[in-house]
Order: C-alpha cells, then structure tokens, then sequence
C-alpha cells in the first residue's frame, strides 16, 4: 500500500478569512446607513418644522378694515374706540387669546392681552379694557378664521383733541399691525372715522 501524502491546501482558510472581512464589511455598512437615514429623517423633520414656522410667521396676521372712534357726552374725547378686522390672505386660523394689544397715547401707554380684562371690569375700573365681539363662521367662540370679522373696542380711553394715538396689534405668531391715528381738532359727532 502506497503511502499518500496529503497537500495542505491554504486556499480554504483564505476562503474563510476573506467571508467573515466581507460579512463584518457588509454589517459596518449597513449600520452607517442605518445612520445616516436617521439623520436625514431628522433633519428633514426640523426642515418641515422650520418652513411651517416661516410660512406661519410670514402668512399669519390681520387686516383692519376700519377704526371707529366713541366722544363722550361732552364731545371733548374720545373713550372708546372700536377695531373691526379679518385675517390676512393665507393666514391659517388665530386664537384671539393670544393676541396683545399696546395703546400708546400722549398721556399713557398701556399692553393689554385679549382674554384678561372685560369691557365691565375695565368700566367700573375706569381703565383701559376690552369688549370682543366675533362674527364667526366656525366652531370656536373666540378662533379668528378665515372670512371671520373680529370687532375689538378699547375702552376707558380718554384722547383729547389733536393728540397721537397708535395702537399694535400683536398676535402670538405672525405680522404686527400697527394702527396710528391724530384725533381732530374738535368732535362735531358722537362717533368718529379713525383710520
């Protein structure tokens, strides 16, 4: 019986070594991906995020549609004065409670928040205050939407003639509207076109 010898062959072990380089190759890989999809997603959600709170800021506001002033009894002042406005085109719906209103007048300047003082309080506080009144279409008593008309009366004012008066309209997000107005010279009416 003839004795074989057996060849040691190397290429197996090679064969194996370079499988278990390809598989540990094919897993690194496929984590980085996994990677680097989760990040794109992220930052695709705050470039979302992002662009909806531009187009909020830039879109959202009011228009007023007129500004009519209230003289007292004695025609020597004006005491209230009344804000009818409506979003602006394009602006998504506004919660009036989050809307701020600074009135600046030669004598006082006062911010004042929507849901905090009423008409009554301010009255018999004889101070500045509110009276809010929504011709809406929708669901929420005090959401401004779109074709919506909002009448606002600043109460307790006391504007004598010829005096500058400018009022902001600040809403939580979105465009300032600011409304300035000089008073006449003397009231020949008990209600006065403004602006």
């Amino acid at each position: 019986m003839k004795k074989m010898w057996m060849k040691k062959d190397k290429r197996a072990e090679m064969g194996v070594g370079t499988m278990i380089i390809f598989i540990a190759m094919v897993l690194v890989a496929a984590v980085a991906a996994s990677v680097m999809i989760s990040t794109a997603n992220t930052v695709r959600e705050q470039a979302q995020s992002t662009g909806d709170q531009a187009i909020d800021n830039v879109a959202s506001g009011f228009t007023v549609q007129d500004v009519v002033g209230e003289v007292d009894s004695a025609m020597t002042s004006v005491v209230n004065v009344t804000i009818y406005m409506r979003l602006s085109a394009g602006s998504p719906a506004i919660n009036m409670d989050n809307v701020m209103i600074s009135v600046t007048t030669s004598d006082n300047s006062k911010y004042l928040n929507l849901n905090e003082t009423s008409r009554a309080t301010a009255e018999a506080n004889n101070s500045y205050g509110f009276a809010k009144e929504l011709n809406v279409q929708g669901f929420d008593e005090w959401v401004l939407g779109q074709g919506d008309l909002a009448k606002i009366t600043i109460v307790g004012l006391t504007v004598g003639f010829n005096q500058e008066v400018v009022i902001k309209i600040i809403p939580a997000y979105g465009q300032m509207n600011m409304i300035t107005f000089t008073t006449p010279e003397q009231y020949s009416t008990q209600y006065i076109t403004l602006a």
